[in-house]
């Protein structure tokens, strides 16, 4: 391997064929280029968040509480969950967060775990343009490798497997 280059799925595999050929199989092949894929993309997201001088933590707090109904406000233990990071991690992003006036809390108990955190204006408007973002950059990742009928046939299929591993999925 040469330094300084990340081995390509196909690298994994075939040298995974040569040296542990009991560890190949159609579905290694499928997992190991979904997650070379979900790593692709979650670091072109990161560089594309932190253009606008936030972490990729920061940026799915703003996006989960764009994405809740009016006044986009949330409980901690829900953003915590919906982000998957511990509350002591969700404290230090949201006072950063709070510093930059991007959320604000809102009245609660004295337990400051309690308040809820809301989306400031100021906060909406970033999450939106970050997220445009992300999404101008996502597209023209998937567009250099996928027709828009792949796109769907691809999204069809998850969505069905999806459905059936999620919890509360159906057999749909």
């Amino acid at each position: 391997m040469k330094s300084g280059r990340r081995r390509t799925a196909d690298d994994l595999l075939k040298a995974r064929a040569v040296n542990w050929p009991e560890a190949v199989s159609p579905i290694t092949h499928l997992m190991v280029r979904i997650f070379r894929f979900s790593t692709l993309v979650r670091d072109n997201a990161t560089r594309r968040v932190a253009a606008h001088e936030l972490t990729f933590t920061e940026f799915e707090v703003l996006v989960t509480l764009r994405s809740a109904p009016p006044p986009h406000e949330l409980a901690p233990t829900d953003l915590y969950t919906a982000v998957l990071i511990t509350s002591g991690g969700l404290t230090k992003v949201l006072y950063a967060l709070e510093d930059r006036k991007l959320v604000t809390r809102g009245e609660g108990g004295a337990d400051r775990r309690s308040k809820p955190v809301r989306l400031t204006a100021k906060g909406r408007v970033l999450a939106e343009r970050v997220m445009a973002d992300v999404m101008r950059s996502d597209e023209a990742l998937v567009a250099n490798g996928l027709s828009d009928t792949e796109v769907e046939r691809l999204t069809k299929l998850l969505c069905k497997l999806l459905a059936r591993l999620e919890p509360g999925g159906s057999d749909a």
